[in-house]
């Protein structure tokens, strides 16, 4: 995390408006139910980056019902970050457990982001999902359900998901307006950009070690069509920079290892490092969304709209 907000901080354009997002699966690996401290730093991290918009993962899942609820309120007192997702559904109101879809405004630009889960990654008596508060429906389902009426109020389309290249497919073929997909699923082609039809997909990897961005630059003219470009760079030890993060991350390794909790987490009393920037009267000269996960290798997604 410290050398991930090294990379923002290096990154960032004064002049640009920030969206920032992450796929899914940024807290611990293990299946064991609960928020664990490590849990706890990864999402307060992010709140102090003021990432925007955080989907659901497998790995958020794992944690149950209660550590999840837990999460969602503190983020929501938080009024920053908000957590999506269409496909995980509470079993007895059949709803989302949170938001399916978000809208993010800059000026006249709006952008539109929706979370899904791979249902294939929770079969039928999984003992890691809690299947008697949730429930995984069809990430086609939850997509024919809200992404019709999200793509007719935004000019752009943004899916964070945990989707394999095939589902990827499939759901472009239907969408083809989609502008992005982020997936922290297995994309074939990994770290490296590619196209499904004429969507731009960024896989997030699994290192971990990678920090990524691009810009999409949007242009009323171009009709369907966007610029794109990427950027990547390994987060070594060259991103080791002293200050408020590697302090940070310091007093973390030398906390005793709290147990596992589906309290939400609690808030440092250091000031939050601001990273993400709105121009609020314009539309974003530059839409950033960076991802970094434990297991994942973060991704950014930079937005640019020309002027006609």
């Amino acid at each position: 995390m410290a050398r991930w907000a090294a990379f923002i901080n290096r990154q960032k354009n004064p002049d640009a408006s920030w969206l920032t997002v992450d796929a899914g699966d940024y807290v611990d690996r293990a299946g064991t139910g609960g928020c664990s401290s490590k849990c706890q730093f990864m999402v307060t991290s992010y709140e102090d980056l003021h990432y925007d918009v955080l989907n659901i993962g497998k790995q958020e899942v794992w944690m149950g019902y209660d550590a999840l609820d837990s999460l969602i309120r503190a983020t929501k007192a938080a009024k920053h970050t908000q957590f999506v997702s269409a496909n995980l559904v509470n079993v007895k109101s059949h709803r989302p457990i949170t938001s399916p879809t978000v809208i993010k405004e800059y000026g006249h630009f709006r952008v539109g982001l929706i979370g899904l889960l791979s249902e294939s990654d929770f079969p039928r008596g999984s003992s890691l999902l809690d299947s008697v508060h949730l429930a995984v429906t069809p990430y086609m389902d939850a997509a024919k359900k809200y992404l019709p009426s999200l793509l007719g109020k935004t000019d752009a389309v943004v899916v964070l998901g945990e989707l394999s290249s095939g589902q990827i497919d499939t759901l472009c073929r239907a969408y083809p307006q989609i502008a992005m997909v982020i997936s922290t699923g297995a994309v074939r082609t990994g770290e490296t950009p590619s196209l499904s039809g004429k969507t731009h997909v960024l896989g997030t990897g699994s290192s971990g070690y990678a920090g990524h961005y691009a810009t999409l630059e949007f242009n009323p003219a171009w009709h369907d069509s966007l610029g794109f470009t990427q950027y990547q760079d390994q987060l070594t030890d060259a991103y080791d920079e002293k200050g408020e993060w590697s302090d940070k991350l310091a007093a973390f390794n030398a906390m005793p290892v709290n147990p596992v909790s589906s309290a939400p987490p609690v808030k440092p009393v250091t000031q939050p490092l601001t990273t993400s920037q709105v121009n609020k009267g314009l539309p974003p000269a530059s839409l950033t969304s960076p991802t970094q996960t434990p297991n994942t290798s973060p991704s950014a997604v930079s937005t640019k709209p020309t002027k006609n």
